[in-house]
């Protein structure tokens, strides 16, 4: 029994980057970063079963447009309950890489991402995917747009800045989630470098 428990967890760690569901105040931490005030383009990459999905489309306003990015078609299902009890809102479900929904430049207003990218580094190929990832969430973002990554480490910081090529706008810690996690914000443009 303490063996299946363990071998799920393990699983769902390597494979989603996640032990349970995001609690509500990681939801908030990340989801109040956005200005809702007007029409975006939102693109969610990792939905898992919706949490932050949920959210968004309940704030998001009736013009604006969500892409939800989930590889895992096992997850279809809660997605599109969601979906379906706000049909009064533009949301499309992609299951695919994210690099392949990531083809027109400046696209997003917002790219709200869950994925672990901790699982992407790889010694053999010196970060080669995970660096691609983040190429194509920077490319997908308008000139002015927010990139919001949540990581249970204080990690891939240097990546995601080595790419947009400025410091992070902001980092907050969230301890109320298991694991306690770190919410990453990054604004895509011309920022003044700090020294």
């Amino acid at each position: 029994m303490l063996v299946k428990i363990y071998r799920n967890i393990r699983r769902n760690i390597t494979e989603d980057g996640l032990i349970v569901s995001s609690s509500g105040f990681l939801v908030k931490s990340m989801v109040g970063k956005i200005d809702f005030s007007q029409p975006l383009r939102i693109l969610e990459i990792g939905s898992g079963r919706g949490a932050f999905t949920r959210e968004i489309i309940q704030r998001m306003c009736h013009r604006s447009q969500l892409d939800v990015c989930e590889i895992k078609a096992d997850y279809n299902p809660w997605i599109e309950q969601i979906m379906t009890a706000s049909p009064d809102k533009q949301v499309r479900l992609h299951n695919c890489c994210v690099t392949e929904l990531l083809t027109e430049e400046g696209r997003y207003d917002v790219i709200l991402s869950s994925l672990p990218l901790k699982n992407f580094e790889g010694m053999k190929d010196n970060n080669a995917f995970l660096h691609k990832i983040i190429q194509a969430l920077k490319f997908g973002l308008r000139d002015g747009g927010i990139y919001l990554q949540y990581q249970y480490f204080r990690s891939n910081k240097a990546d995601i800045e080595s790419i947009f090529g400025k410091p992070m706008d902001d980092i907050d810690f969230v301890a109320l989630n298991i694991l306690p996690a770190f919410v990453y914000s990054m604004t895509k443009g011309a920022v003044e470098q700090r020294a």
